[in-house]
């Protein structure tokens, strides 16, 4: 009779700890879909801050990459200045006059080797990228308008993650930004101000209301 009995309390005892091992993955589950959930919506404000670093870091790197690429295309392709070209087979507008050699172009395996690839909608709306030689980045370079890649219409607290990687202390802002896709001729339509000698960084641009956008110099000129 004793053998019986324990035999049997062991068998409850097994049952009671498969139970709590399954309370235990269900309760883990729960809480990993919680955390991830507020990784993409951020509602708790210090994964936002989080979610936000990483964001401006793959904001950052892309540019970098873009930067990097460019002066290759310079450099080993000997491609002078007005005949890079952005063409791509995503975002019209860049179609390169003169026709632009293939080694020339940023998104070609004979040129640059890139791929574009759309923003996250994480960074704010989804707007693409603009390569644009039609702004004088404020204390680059000379006067003469440089090429730089511009990501308008990001949200403020991905702009400040940004700044605060760069060592931007203040927010700066600009009224006239000239957004125009370059094609093969650099103007001096505008200046960036603020940018404070900075070749990356985040502004508002306050033509109509808050629009932040990055901007990431790839030739001072």
């Amino acid at each position: 009779m004793f053998v019986m009995i324990y035999k049997t309390n062991r068998k409850k005892e097994a049952g009671n700890v498969l139970f709590l091992i399954l309370v235990g993955v269900m309760l883990f589950g729960a809480l990993s879909f919680t955390v991830a959930q507020m990784l993409r919506t951020g509602d708790a404000e210090g994964v936002g801050e989080r979610k936000a670093s990483v964001l401006a870091d793959e904001i950052l790197a892309t540019a970098h990459q873009y930067r990097q690429a460019v002066q290759a295309l310079r450099i080993s392709n000997s491609c002078e200045d007005e005949d890079i070209s952005f063409e791509n087979s995503t975002v019209g507008g860049y179609t390169h006059t003169p026709v632009a050699s293939d080694n020339c172009k940023l998104f070609h395996t004979d040129g640059g080797g890139l791929s574009y690839i759309a923003p996250s909608t994480e960074y704010g709306d989804g707007s693409d990228w603009v390569f644009n030689g039609s702004n004088i980045v404020d204390n680059i370079g000379t006067t003469a308008p440089d090429l730089i890649a511009i990501l308008p219409n990001i949200n403020l607290v991905v702009c400040n993650a940004i700044n605060d990687k760069m060592g931007i202390t203040a927010l700066g802002n600009d009224a006239t930004i000239d957004f125009s896709k370059f094609t093969d001729t650099y103007s001096s339509t505008q200046t960036i101000d603020f940018a404070a000698g900075f070749a990356a960084g985040c502004l508002d641009y306050v033509n109509s209301g808050d629009n932040y956008f990055f901007y990431q110099v790839l030739i001072a000129r």
